[in-house]
């Protein structure tokens, strides 16, 4: 590429009907200052182009990074939902082993609380049997003396009565001994 200063030092040969000097050299001195402003412009440009270069590589970079902070935060999102599906999967089967042995625990505890009451009621229901047995045997007994007694009471009150009647014919006499005695 050819810079202003190139342009600048260019001598031409001379010849015989050329162009005017003075005319050449205002040109050349026109296109070296336009030149040298493209040139400068041209440069700006690059340096510019490579800073846009740069700068859109870094955004791509950080782009890439955006992106794959978003893949492991997805996949870190889908780990924590599984690790909780997983979790809540594990507390509910525990809690369900867990009332299940509540469960299980309880139907023993009720189990042997009604054999407990079975066999009180049973001893209650002895001793209950027993009470009775032994009512219903003081029943009999007393009914037995009951009639004993009212059979020795009607034969002393027939012993009474035959005395009575024994005494009733000795009644005059006494009457007729009280009459001498008064």
């Amino acid at each position: 590429m050819i810079t202003p200063l190139d342009i600048q030092k260019k001598e031409f040969r001379k010849a015989m009907r050329g162009y005017r000097q003075e005319e050449v050299d205002a040109f050349l001195d026109q296109v070296i200052q336009d030149y040298e402003a493209l040139f400068r412009e041209n440069q700006t440009l690059k340096e510019k182009l490579v800073l846009a270069e740069q700068s859109t590589a870094r955004y791509r970079e950080i782009e890439e990074v955006l992106k794959n902070t978003m893949i492991m935060a997805q996949k870190s999102a889908d780990e924590l939902r599984q690790n909780a599906e997983k979790e809540t999967s594990l507390r509910l089967d525990q809690a369900r082993i867990e009332a299940e042995q509540i469960t299980r625990e309880a139907e023993q505890e009720a189990a042997a609380l009604i054999q407990e009451a079975d066999l009180k009621a049973a001893g209650m229901i002895k001793d209950a049997e027993e009470k009775a047995k032994l009512i219903y045997e003081e029943y009999h007994r007393m009914e037995r003396d009951a009639q004993v007694f009212r059979m020795k009471f009607r034969a002393f009150l027939e012993a009474q009565m035959k005395y009575l009647d024994g005494e009733e014919d000795s009644i005059p006499a006494e009457d007729e001994h009280r009459e001498e005695t008064a």
